[in-house]
């Protein structure tokens, strides 16, 4: 998914391998679109300019449904390779 949520700004969904999701919330603009592939350290979207209050980022990892620690997901090093869905 990729779209504008009113209170979240722009979100974005990725689907990762391995029944995985990341969700990205306050977003101002996404560099993707659905069905994109998305190789690994590219750019996905950007984040307001801080201009009228400080943009802030909302982020989310999903196994299966079920949210996990984003912290012991990011530390993993498991090479997920995302794609958007």
């Amino acid at each position: 998914y990729v779209g504008p949520v009113k209170g979240w700004g722009v979100i974005l969904i990725l689907r990762l391998a391995g029944g995985y999701h990341l969700v990205l919330a306050g977003l101002d603009r996404a560099n993707v679109g659905v069905g994109q592939s998305v190789a690994a350290g590219a750019p996905v979207g950007w984040m307001a300019d801080g201009r009228q209050s400080p943009p802030e980022l909302y982020l989310e990892v999903r196994e299966r449904g079920a949210p996990v620690d984003p912290g012991r997901w990011m530390k993993d090093g498991t090479g997920l390779r995302p794609t958007v869905g």
